[in-house]
C-alpha cells in the first residue's frame, strides 16, 4: 500500500468510529451520519458513502482535516471522561479506606476490655491469691 491509501483508510476508519459513537448516542444511524455530516461540512449522503467505502466518493483536504479534527475531540472528550471517573473512584476509594479505619478503630476499642476478660479467664484464677 502507499502513503495515500493509507491515509485514506486511516481517515475512513476514524469517520467510521465518529458514525458508530453517533448512532450509539442517538440510536439511528440516519440520524448518525446526519450528526456526523454536520460537524465536517459534508452531506450524509457522502459520509455514508465514504464510511460504505464506496470508490467513486473523494475526499477533500478540507473534509479530511474534518474528519481528523472533529476524531480529536471526540479523543479528548473520552480521556477527558475517563479522568473525571478516574479522580471520582479515586475519592470513593479514599472515603472508603478512611470509613474503615475508623471501624476498625471502633472494633479494637470494643474487643479489647473483651480480650483482657478471654485472658484472665483462660489463665484461671491466680496462684496463691484466693478468689
Amino acid at each position: 500500500m502507499n502513503a495515500a491509501t493509507d491515509v485514506l483508510d486511516t481517515t475512513r476508519t476514524m469517520a467510521t468510529e465518529l458514525v458508530a459513537r453517533a448512532e450509539r448516542e442517538t440510536g439511528s444511524r440516519m440520524t448518525a451520519y446526519r450528526r456526523v455530516a454536520a460537524g465536517l461540512g459534508v452531506s450524509a449522503s457522502w459520509v455514508r458513502k465514504f464510511v460504505a467505502g464506496d470508490p467513486a466518493t473523494r475526499v477533500s483536504l478540507v473534509a479530511g482535516i474534518n474528519i481528523l479534527n472533529q476524531y480529536r475531540r471526540l479523543c479528548e472528550r473520552i480521556e477527558a471522561k475517563a479522568e473525571q471517573e478516574r479522580a471520582r473512584t479515586h475519592a470513593l476509594l479514599e472515603e472508603f479506606d478512611a470509613a474503615t479505619a475508623r471501624a476498625l478503630d471502633v472494633v479494637a476499642m470494643v474487643q479489647a476490655p473483651e480480650a483482657r476478660r478471654a485472658d484472665g479467664a483462660e489463665r484461671g484464677p491466680r496462684q496463691g491469691v484466693t478468689p
